[in-house]
């Protein structure tokens, strides 16, 4: 696919109603992604200490990475929306349970468990989303249907949080909430409302093949890196008084992220060398942002070119790992993916904590 053929491949994409939909779903059900964690936080914080709310979003965190390949699993069997409504259902009473022991001044053990069990019975929408791409987008437009998707993530990465803490602190922390659910519940109707043929053939249990488990430690090394990029640049400009800039900085990287995958991830997502070459990419531009911070003002100029491969080379891990999915195991797999790329990034988060905390 040249260059000159990428927004061609918009067009057709948005060209049938039934992807069209499934764009929609695929905004719907990111932005509440962006704006979890936040939620979490300023609920818990309300009324609890920040030490109490930290906790909170780690037992949510690790909740949904337990046991995200089941709950995978589970849409693969029996439907992606039966499961998502059910889950959805848990959901909504945890997180409400959650603000409601905020509320009451419950004892930190409860928020915590609140918190993590909403996060075991998060609805699958994110891997449910891809495996439904993947399945009906066709080979030639998959590659551009997991650009989309990884454009739209980082998007809601973006303004997710933003718009929390706006609700939260602005209205109150139930209005952040209460939003986060709505979205979820919309994202879930519109998939519920798609055509029979969007329907993906049950599964039985698989277990990730040797191709496939390289992946998954592909993505898992590769969220890694980008968490530590994250952790070491927040403790640059903490370092040097300017921990203001820390946001508009890690904001740029996504916004290159966006870029790169709205104009490479189209043409690259389902290829092996090209995975590898934007991995290669990916390494330079952090590469080129820790050079950068030899001098402070050039890191405004680096921050984009450091995430402009980022996202391509999620989209592009994102189709490999369909394109090795069992048969009828999508909605598994992807779920596969997510967990062991929040494991990654927790790893990475916690390592450049420590060399930080060690060396500066």
């Amino acid at each position: 696919m040249s260059t000159a053929s990428v927004a061609p491949s918009y067009r057709a994409l948005f060209a049938e109603p039934v992807l069209r939909r499934l764009a929609a779903a695929d905004a719907l059900a990111r932005l509440p992604q962006g704006m979890v964690s936040i939620t979490v936080l300023l609920v818990v914080a309300t009324h609890a200490s920040m030490a109490v709310a930290g906790l909170a979003v780690a037992g949510y965190t690790l909740g949904q990475a337990v046991t995200g390949p089941a709950r995978g699993r589970l849409a693969d069997r029996h439907g992606l929306v039966p499961v998502a409504v059910a889950c959805g259902a848990a959901y909504a009473v945890a997180l409400l349970a959650l603000l409601a022991g905020a509320l009451a001044g419950a004892p930190a053990g409860l928020l915590i468990g609140a918190a993590a069990a909403a996060g075991l019975v998060n609805p699958p929408l994110s891997p449910g989303l891809r495996s439904l791409w993947s399945a009906h987008a066709g080979a030639a437009l998959a590659p551009t249907a997991f650009a989309l998707d990884a454009a739209v993530m980082n998007l809601g990465y973006i303004a997710g949080p933003v718009l929390a803490s706006a609700l939260a602190t602005g209205v109150a922390p139930a209005a952040a909430l209460g939003l986060l659910l709505a979205l979820t519940g919309a994202a879930t109707a519109i998939i519920g409302r798609q055509p029979r043929r969007l329907s993906v053939p049950p599964s039985t249990r698989h277990s990730p093949g040797p191709g496939l488990r390289r992946l998954l430690l592909t993505a898992a090394l590769a969220n890694a890196a980008l968490s530590a990029s994250e952790v070491a640049l927040t403790g640059y400009v903490r370092h040097h008084h300017a921990l203001w800039a820390s946001g508009p900085l890690l904001a740029e990287v996504s916004i290159g992220s966006i870029a790169g995958s709205l104009l490479l991830g189209a043409r690259a997502s389902g290829r092996g060398g090209s995975l590898l070459t934007l991995l290669a990419g990916a390494a330079a531009g952090l590469a080129l942002l820790t050079a950068a911070g030899l001098d402070a003002p050039l890191l405004a100029v680096a921050a984009p070119l450091a995430g402009f491969c980022l996202g391509p080379a999620l989209a592009a891990l994102f189709g490999r790992a369909a394109g090795a999915a069992p048969p009828g195991a999508g909605t598994e797999t992807q779920a596969w993916l997510n967990s062991i790329m929040n494991g990654g990034g927790a790893g990475g988060a916690a390592l450049a904590g420590a060399v930080l905390s060690g060396t500066g």
